[in-house]
């Protein structure tokens, strides 16, 4: 028996050390950063304003993996692309068109574990959306059951948001294109 609670308090102990949390108060904080964004983008230059695009993922989930210490700033889109792609902490999940992939980010999401999603195209241009904790929706663009999404888009700010579905962020001809990623604990 007391090797049995042992085990379940080092268990326990192992999932906080790796940060398996999300900030209690992340849909104001979100939201403040989302009003923060748009500002930025009517006063500053868009690599200044895709600093939210990162930060977001620390503000919802407390996770800080898109700041790069060794330029003093949060990734670019294009750079965050690059770094999920080749790190050992994130790993693909699938495609956006199965609803099974889908499905997977959603319940890990609400199971307080990072999740993005990337658009990029053979052009290399790209777009980072965030999956936040939250209930499942039908897209009628999609035809399929969506995550909660939270979306800067830096090129176009009029469209970013941080409460509705993820379809609100890509037309259904860029799901080929979008590949969802979730944190390894």
């Amino acid at each position: 028996m007391m090797r049995s609670i042992y085990v379940v308090v080092m268990t326990l102990a192992t999932m906080s050390a790796y940060g398996q949390s999300v900030n209690p108060n992340w849909k104001q904080e979100l939201k403040s950063n989302l009003d923060k964004f748009l500002q930025c983008t009517t006063t500053g230059d868009k690599t200044t304003c895709s600093r939210y695009v990162g930060e977001s993922l620390k503000v919802v989930y407390k996770v800080d993996d898109f700041y790069s210490k060794k330029e003093g700033r949060y990734m670019t889109t294009g750079e965050i692309a690059d770094y999920l792609k080749t790190s050992n902490s994130w790993s693909s999940i699938g495609q956006s068109y199965d609803q099974q992939v889908l499905d997977r980010a959603a319940e890990l999401a609400n199971s307080r574990k990072a999740v993005v999603a990337v658009y990029n195209n053979s052009s290399n241009i790209g777009h980072i959306v965030l999956i936040t904790p939250g209930d499942m929706t039908s897209s009628g663009s999609w035809g399929l059951k969506v995550p909660a999404a939270a979306s800067f888009f830096v090129v176009e700010p009029a469209k970013s948001f941080t409460d509705k579905a993820l379809s609100f962020a890509f037309s259904k001809q860029m799901l080929k294109d979008v590949t969802i990623y979730t944190r390894k604990y």
